[in-house]
């Protein structure tokens, strides 16, 4: 079969002589065979055709190998999930049972794809020729010091993994010769929870609420994304108006989180009196959701299918609500950005090249920051998405200020979609989920925009229970552009640079 001659899925945005054989998958994606010794080069090829990288992972199979290869039922293999046009690209490589595959390294030329590499190789999964690992990545040791900066007065401080006023476990190793940051190591998994095995042998209806305590800052976008990759899996399309309910609760998570990080820098720059500000105004997001379905984090909503109930107001008081936080917002973002003592901590601090940016494949404000346009809402529209578009915010500069104002702009757009969503919510469709086929099997990617960036998940359904469940966070993808933020920043920039991240360990410690 060649790339032409498969019907119904589009290919001409392919490159030619890429010497894999295409398969149809889940709308939106588009499955491509390879051996393992031409695994490598068809990754390069898409790389260079501008493909972006996802994440890397193997799937578990059918029961029976022998089955054909189609949409719903994919062989066991070795994945490359890729982004590419709008299209999630999926690369996949036969694997033996018992033996991990050994394939030409993509990590030893991909920034993006080499810590998503080494996890497979330290779980067994892959052995990629010219793969060279720096340290332990999934066992990380707190108490050893790995220099890569020498000199007289060069020492390391190894900042967490436990640190004052935050619960989450990461660590980072500073090199700095007394102010000036020299080097900056990055270290998360130090909490190993078990999340994908966790969700191996549950329905779908008890594994969402697994999904949704992956990351409380963004739970109901993982919750969305494993949702829809079960939906999409099976078949599945959610009601109309429960795809309304995902966006609006979707859009004030992302409210909730942006506030929340510049109230953050705002502390670190003493700014106590904008501290509390914007909290409130995070606060007032936060029982707003409390009131519509009874979690401040919106947790119990989102179903395979799609959402357990209604809001619990309606959407005029939910107007008249966010009207009044976006007059409170407005007034306070103006007196921030017009405080110098904030504004000249953040110009200049961690900046980030685009290109830098682009070879580790960076999502959300990150990327964004940056001047690089991606957000699955735009690229890969889902659910209400595909109806209310979405304006993608970009920055140029590429600092922490950039980021910040991402953010800032960003809150404009998400009021502006809940209010376009409670308009359609007028309507008032009663359905608001769809059921799910007994016992049946498939698997497919599900996608959402989180407040930090991109989430995606794996989902292989055998006989209506989870076999197999995989989870690309942001955070993940992005914690290993972090230490590159740092290049004439001093010790007092740190704290200014990791909340313009805005990310969270609980991401990478599955």
């Amino acid at each position: 079969m060649t790339l032409s001659s498969l019907r119904n899925v589009p290919t001409s945005f392919l490159p030619k002589h890429l010497g894999a054989e295409p398969l149809a998958g889940a709308p939106g994606e588009l499955w491509l065979r390879v051996t393992p010794l031409s695994f490598e080069r068809t990754c390069h090829l898409l790389s260079r055709a501008g493909a972006r990288f996802i994440t890397l992972l193997a799937t578990d199979g059918g029961r029976d190998e022998r089955e054909p290869t189609a949409h719903g039922k994919h062989e066991r293999g070795l994945v490359a999930a890729l982004a590419l046009r709008g299209h999630l690209l999926a690369v996949h490589a036969p694997r033996p049972a018992a033996e991990p595959v050994r394939y030409g390294s993509l990590g030893a030329w991909w920034p993006a794809a080499r810590w998503a590499e080494q996890e497979l190789v330290e779980r067994g999964l892959a052995a990629p020729v010219g793969y060279a690992a720096s340290r332990p990545l999934a066992r990380p040791d707190a108490s050893r010091l790995e220099r890569r900066v020498e000199g007289l007065d060069v020492f390391a401080i190894p900042y967490g993994p436990v640190r004052s006023g935050i619960f989450e476990a990461i660590q980072f190793q500073i090199e700095t010769g007394g102010e000036n940051v020299l080097a900056v190591t990055t270290r998360p998994y130090f909490k190993h929870r078990g999340l994908e095995r966790r969700f191996a042998g549950l329905d779908p209806d008890r594994a969402v609420h697994v999904a949704e305590r992956i990351a409380g800052t963004a739970s109901v976008a993982y919750a969305c994304a494993f949702a829809q990759a079960v939906e999409r899996a099976l078949g599945v399309e959610p009601p109309p108006a429960a795809q309304r309910w995902r966006a609006l609760h979707a859009e004030l998570e992302r409210l909730a989180s942006h506030l929340d990080v510049i109230a953050k820098e705002a502390e670190t720059a003493a700014l106590y009196v904008a501290q509390a500000r914007f909290q409130i105004l995070k606060e007032q997001v936060m029982r707003l959701r409390a009131e519509l379905c009874g979690s401040r984090f919106g947790r119990g909503l989102v179903v395979p299918g799609g959402v357990r109930a209604a809001g619990g107001i309606g959407p005029e008081p939910l107007l008249r609500a966010l009207d009044l936080l976006e007059a409170e917002f407005e007034r306070d973002s103006r007196r921030l950005l017009a405080t110098a003592s904030m504004t000249d901590r953040l110009l200049g601090a961690g900046r980030l090249d685009r290109e830098l940016v682009e070879r580790h494949c960076a999502v959300g404000p990150v990327a964004r920051g940056s001047g690089l346009s991606i957000d699955a809402r735009h690229e890969r529209p889902y659910g209400e998405y595909r109806r209310v578009g979405v304006r993608v915010i970009c920055e140029r500069a590429g600092d922490a200020m950039a980021r910040v104002n991402v953010r800032l702009r960003e809150i404009r757009e998400s009021l502006r979609i809940a209010r376009a969503t409670l308009d359609r919510l007028r309507r008032g469709e009663a359905a608001l989920c769809a059921p799910l086929p007994d016992r049946a099997s498939g698997a497919a990617f599900g996608w959402a925009e989180a407040p930090a960036g991109e989430v995606v998940v794996w989902a292989e359904l055998r006989e209506g229970v989870l076999a197999n469940v995989h989870i690309a966070s942001p955070s993940l993808r992005n914690w290993a552009l972090f230490e590159h933020a740092f290049g004439d920043d001093v010790l007092t920039d740190f704290a200014f640079i990791e909340h313009s991240f805005g990310l969270t360990p609980a991401g990478a410690d599955r």
